[in-house]
């Protein structure tokens, strides 16, 4: 009987070692698959945080001075350096659009890598359009530009 179990013991422990049965294997793509950061339920409140981060990011940048700040030398916590953020060439062809970004965001959407931009809105000052655009091109240039999956204006925040 003790061997009984042994060897059924042994065979789970074999069989987990060896990757599982093809249902478990499903089981383990379904988990690898990508998942969604981006929806367009939740876009207006991404957007809105994205914008209002930039903002608040803009507004406390003060003058530094280049010299030392620090009795070892090294830079501080405090020491920051602010850029716009920047677009791929290949979705700013998608984008067909060369203004700064205001914002953003690396994601996945509907199971696809995309990069969330948000840039003012051309007819409108006090809007700004918020675009998911597929980035596999940023690793394959191959493919040219990327796809525009989903577009949205919203108010400034």
């Amino acid at each position: 009987m003790t061997a009984a179990a042994a060897i059924g013991l042994g065979s789970v422990i074999v069989s987990s070692l060896n990757g599982g049965s093809s249902s478990d294997d499903t089981a383990h793509e379904q988990q690898t698959a990508l998942a969604d950061t981006f929806s367009e339920g939740h876009l207006k409140a991404k957007v809105t945080g994205l914008v209002a981060d930039g903002s608040a990011q803009n507004e406390s940048r003060t003058p530094r001075s280049f010299g030392m700040e620090s009795e070892n030398g090294g830079e501080t916590a405090e020491n920051h350096v602010f850029k716009q953020p920047t677009v791929p060439e290949c979705i700013r062809k998608a984008l067909g659009r060369d203004d700064a970004a205001i914002a953003t965001e690396q994601g996945v959407y509907k199971g696809k890598e995309a990069l969330l931009v948000v840039l003012p809105d051309a007819a409108n000052d006090t809007r700004v359009t918020a675009y998911i655009v597929e980035s596999a091109c940023v690793k394959q240039p191959a493919i040219g530009k990327g796809k525009i999956l989903l577009k949205h204006s919203y108010a400034r925040p």
